[in-house]
């Protein structure tokens, strides 16, 4: 049986080249990465090393800061649980769900225990003052000894000191004391103190009020309306040479609370003509301002919180106007804006001052017949022009006022001015001392009485 002739393919072992070709370059192309893929291997492996290095040393660093805050923990801790030191801090044992006074949880995790420790210390800058400053030693003792020198018989100043913390405390008969719960105790009693006012030393003290105390305000306001009086009858009689004068208006603030309007409606009238449902406003309306100045400062003494309250000079206020002898019956409200010369508002001023100075020594009188009707005038009649000095110098006379006047160039020999003594300072640059000159001038001339 003929067997058959085996057929070559020449397509299958072209394939099978140039798969071999192909298996050929990419075992080269293999070959020539495997360098630098060692060199990456090597350097992962170094990165690696590296990492692990840093990983420890950071978890030892975070221990060693975790020991840290712990140990600082446990100093705040001891701190916080020393006597006194709470109530003396003002701090509120009670606040954020008792976190001040919470143990440190030694059955939990480091990281359970700096959460705890976050929550108080969150506690304590909330309770403390943010105001306040730290002190140094030196301080601290200086007001321990202040505090000691002011304390009454019976008590003692100590302090000690516990872990770098100083604590002062007060000692007596039964031993050391807290000086919170001594300041409580006092306040405590202070309080209970002001509860036994007896229902009749309150009507005796509201009586007081309305009768003794409310009679003298009333005079007072009465005296100062008066006082007002007689200055603008004083300024009524003089006037600056071109015919301008001043009348003053003492009247209200603007701005005053109601019980200050109410109180000086009733004030204008002496207690007997009030009735008794006046009397008892202004009893009520006296008492709220007493009230009111001890709640704006609790610190200050009684007599301090009368003067706040009843101190009437703070509820009026003056009012100049300028009046002219050339339109009776029109003024002006002095001021910046009233149009007239610098000069002019000073003369203005003067003849307020004047007015006011001798109005004050005729209320006076009466009491004090002997009191010296004398005004002091520093670097006197500044920027007003030399004519006018002699008509001022003319006003003081006419008001009786005595007056010592200093000025640079002002000699005050006026025709207007009967009598006065000059003295003049005279000094040499090169020569240690001054030398004065005693003139006394006539209204006429000047003598030289001695050098």
């Amino acid at each position: 049986m003929a067997h058959p002739r085996p057929v070559h393919r020449p397509e299958v072992g072209g394939r099978r080249l140039a798969r071999e070709a192909a298996a050929t370059r990419r075992l080269e192309a293999v070959r020539r990465q495997v360098p630098h893929t060692r060199r990456d291997l090597a350097e992962v492996h170094d990165l690696r090393v590296r990492a692990e290095e840093d990983e420890r040393v950071q978890r030892e660093t975070l221990a060693g800061q975790e020991t840290e805050v712990l140990a600082c923990g446990r100093r705040l801790r001891t701190a916080l649980s020393l006597p006194g030191v709470l109530r003396g801090a003002g701090l509120d044992p009670d606040a954020d769900d008792g976190a001040l006074k919470s143990p440190d949880p030694v059955h939990h995790d480091v990281r359970g225990r700096i959460a705890a420790l976050r929550l108080l210390g969150d506690a304590v800058h909330r309770g403390l003052d943010a105001e306040r400053r730290d002190i140094s030693d030196t301080t601290l003792l200086n007001r321990h000894t202040d505090l000691r020198d002011q304390l009454s018989g019976g008590y003692d100043a100590t302090i000690e000191e516990h872990d770098g913390i100083k604590l002062c405390r007060l000692v007596d008969d039964h031993g050391p004391h807290d000086i919170a719960a001594v300041g409580e105790r006092i306040a405590a009693e202070a309080a209970e103190a002001r509860d036994r006012l007896t229902e009749r030393e309150r009507d005796v003290f509201q009586c007081f009020l309305a009768g003794e105390l409310s009679d003298h305000l009333s005079s007072q306001v009465l005296a100062a309306g008066a006082l007002v009086a007689a200055l603008n009858s004083t300024l009524a009689t003089v006037r600056t040479s071109h015919g301008l004068g001043v009348t003053l208006d003492w009247k209200l603030a603007d701005g005053v609370e109601a019980d200050v309007k109410a109180a000086v409606d009733l004030l204008r009238s002496p207690s007997g003509l009030r009735t008794r449902e006046q009397s008892e406003q202004l009893r009520d309306v006296l008492q709220r301002r007493i009230e009111d100045a001890r709640r704006a400062d609790p610190a200050a003494g009684y007599a301090a919180h009368l003067r706040t309250a009843l101190d009437y000079r703070g509820w009026f206020a003056f009012i100049p106007w300028v009046v002219n002898d050339a339109a009776p019956g029109s003024r002006r409200k002095l001021s910046g804006r009233t149009g007239l010369s610098q000069g002019e508002q000073r003369v203005l001023s003067y003849l307020v001052l004047f007015a006011a100075a001798a109005a004050h020594f005729i209320s006076l009188a009466d009491t004090a017949p002997h009191t010296p009707r004398l005004i002091l005038l520093d670097d006197a009649f500044a920027k007003v022009d030399e004519p006018t000095h002699a008509r001022l110098g003319r006003i003081l006379v006419d008001l009786d006022l005595d007056f010592v006047l200093t000025s640079e160039r002002l000699i005050g020999n006026w025709p207007d001015v009967p009598s006065r003594h000059i003295y003049e300072c005279l000094r040499d640059p090169h020569v240690r001392g001054v030398a004065t000159l005693h003139y006394m001038w006539n209204g006429r001339q000047r003598r030289l009485m001695s050098v």
